[in-house]
This record gives structure tokens, sequence and C-alpha cells, in this order.
């Protein structure tokens, strides 16, 4: 390109809001950055600030009335999101002038992508994270009569998107399942991990005093397992495993019900519990734990596990789409049957009595996190960028010749 590409990412959650979609916009932005393009980004108001220079480079322009859960997000709050930056889109883009949109999630931010392909003729790419597609089951019946009402809408944002980028080779196959036809536009491109911020305080992962320091980074939501983990480490109590201390890190709907199986184990010695905590925080909380946890029923690409690699940590996960990316059997981690307490039960403690095993598996997910350079991605999503704008010009060189 002659010039400095103009990208605007639009994504409902960013740090301090929401997960690990928030995350993944986040670095991805400021390694575009690094790559010589000129970013900007539309969010959710997590505070009074109108527009921000984060300090990686690149703006921010929030939208909407103030978030006060940083959490959880309602559908009332996803139609409001669309809504705003839609009624503002004229004057964003006259402010902004991208060259290229970039949506994370199909709904809401999609929306605002088609919008603003049939008004202005901007092209647009959408990353899709998991929830967000249709198909993505993770036995919430909520959820699927969601996907059923807004598919039209759907099928209407990934026909004029130039790509649909999935985050996992699994997400992709999902994506193609429910619209076959857009075969060319798919692609998978996974999250990455910041190695700059996360990382090992020591490539030797000894618990401390023999306890092993368990963590689970995650929404309190039926879709990541926490009560599943709760469970099992109950079952450990009563096998008189008892040397090893669960740090929770979130907050969600499950939480009054996590104290409740708390209560119910007899697990309040055992287990601390951070609730939300800021993304800065988080490095040095893995850097603090031995194995990292997360029992979910389905996953696109969690970018904790990532973190959690990145910062020498073995991975327990469950054994359905969207870990095996990340997590080799045995390698740099150990697989349970998602829902099967006495299966995370076994898992965890086979690293609680395998000290040699959990040093093994911790190197091999620093060397493993080495994989997902954001600098690796950031790459690969230029190329799609580019070749989108080059399908657009061409496209505009042809119209005359066609309405002639």
């Amino acid at each position: 390109m002659s010039k400095s590409l103009k990208v605007l990412m639009v994504n409902y959650e960013f740090p301090p809001i929401g997960g690990g979609g928030g995350t993944t916009t986040r670095f991805l932005a400021k390694y575009m950055v690094r790559l010589g393009l000129d970013v900007s980004l539309i969010t959710s108001k997590p505070g009074n600030d109108n527009t921000l220079i984060h300090p990686d480079g690149f703006k921010i322009y929030y939208v909407g009335p103030t978030r006060t859960n940083h959490t959880t997000t309602y559908i009332s709050e996803l139609a409001r999101f669309m809504g705003t930056t839609i009624f503002y889109a004229k004057n964003l883009i006259k402010t902004i002038n991208p060259d290229i949109i970039h949506c994370f999630f199909a709904i809401p931010c999609g929306a605002f992508g088609l919008y603003c392909k049939k008004t202005f003729n901007i092209p647009y790419i959408t990353s899709t994270l998991g929830a967000d597609v249709p198909g993505f089951n993770i036995g919430d019946k909520r959820l699927n009569a969601y996907h059923f009402l807004t598919q039209s809408l759907t099928k209407s944002i990934w026909n004029n998107s130039s790509f649909i980028v999935a985050n996992s080779s699994s997400l992709k196959e999902l994506c193609e399942k429910f619209m076959p036809s857009l075969s060319l536009k798919h692609h998978s491109i996974t999250n990455g991990v910041d190695t700059e911020v996360f990382y090992p305080s020591s490539l030797h992962n000894t618990p401390e005093n023999n306890i092993v320091k368990l963590l689970f980074v995650s929404r309190l939501s039926s879709q990541k397992g926490v009560e599943t983990l709760i469970k099992a480490c109950g079952i450990l109590l009563q096998r008189k495993v008892s040397n090893f201390k669960l740090t929770i890190v979130g907050d969600g709907p499950l939480k009054d019900r996590m104290f409740s199986l708390i209560n119910e184990y007899k697990l309040k010695d055992k287990i601390d519990f951070l609730g939300w905590v800021r993304l800065e925080e988080l490095p040095d909380i893995y850097r603090d734990s031995n194995v990292f946890i997360l029992p979910s029923v389905m996953e696109g690409m969690p970018s904790v596990v990532l973190q959690a690699m990145a910062c020498g940590l073995p991975i327990i996960a469950s054994k359905v789409k969207g870990f095996e990316e990340v997590l080799e059997e045995n390698v740099n981690g150990l697989l349970a049957e998602y829902n099967d307490e006495i299966a995370f039960a076994n898992a965890i403690e086979q690293l609680i009595k395998s000290p040699d095993l959990l040093n093994k598996m911790s190197k091999n997910s620093f060397e493993k996190s080495k994989q997902f350079s954001w600098k690796t991605i950031a790459e690969r999503y230029l190329e799609l960028y580019e070749k989108a704008l080059y399908t657009t010009i061409k496209s505009k060189e042809v119209a005359p010749a066609i309405s002639s």
C-alpha cells in the first residue's frame, strides 16, 4: 500500500469491559500499529471519556451511555450498541475516514460494517469468536433462540463481508456449516498472546511448600464450567488430597451458585475468589500459579489459555472443540470430559502428585505459546485487509463497464 492504511475496528467490548473478544481486539490493534497502520476503534463507554489515545498508539472512540457492568452483556445492550454506532456512523466515518472496517462479532458489530458498506461503500471483514456463530452450542436455550431470531441478519452481514474469520479451525467448520455457500470467504486465524506482557517468572514451575496453586480465569457462566471445577475440588478433598489452593478470577451470573457449592463441599479454606480484575493485573496472577484449568462446554479459542501458556502453566481443559490447537494432551496439559467432575479431579490429582510431569508440561506450554505471536497474526490479517481493498477497487473499476 502506498499510504498508511486506515483501519477502523469495532467491538462492543474492550478492556476494561468484557472478556477474550476485547483482549483480542486490544492486542491486534497494538500490533497493527507496529506494522504501520493507522488504527481507530469504536467500543462501549466504560467511563466519562468520549475519545482516548491508547498507550499503544491507536485512538478509541467511545459510544453510548456508560457501561456499569464490565463482565455481563445483555441483549438490550447489544441492540443499543448496534443502534448507537449506526446512528453516529456518518460522523464517525467523516472523522476517521477508514479504508476498511474490521468488525469483531457478527452481531452487534457486523451490523455497523454492513451499514457502512451499503452507505459509504467501505469494505469490512468480520471476526467470529464463538457464541456469535449460529450452531455454537453450549446447552443454553436462550442462545439458541437468539441465533434463530438473528440468523437472517447474520447471513446478511456475512454475505456482505469481504471475509469471515474464525479464531480456530473448529469454529471455521461451524461457520462453513451455517453458510457453506461462502466457502471462499471463510478463513481461520487463531487468537494470539503478547509475550511482552505474558511471560513466566521462571521456567521451573515449583509449587511453594508443596501446595499446588490452581487457577481459573473466566466469566462465571454455564459455558465456562466453574461448577464442574468446584465439584472436582470437593472430590479431591474427599480423597484426602488437600495440598492445593484454587484461585478464581471472574464474575458472572453463577457467582451465587459457585459460593453455594463452595460451602456444600467445605472448600472455603481452599479457594480464593478475586472477582473481576483488570487485564493489567492478570500476568502476575498467572505467574503466581502452577496449573490453569478451564472446564468449558465449548470454546472458540480462549485467550486466557494462551496467556496461561505464555506464563508457563500446564493446562487442564475439557475435551471439546476449541482447545485442539492450543492443548496437546500429555504434552502441555490434560483433557477431561466436560461436565465430568470426576475426570477433572483425576487430571488435577495427576499433576498434584507428579511434580516432574507438572514441570515438563510447564516448559512445553511456554514453548508452544511462541506459535501464537501477535506479530504473525497481525500480518495475516493485514493480507486480508489488502485483498479486501484490492477487490473493492477492482469492482469500482469495472462498474461503469457493467452499467454502460
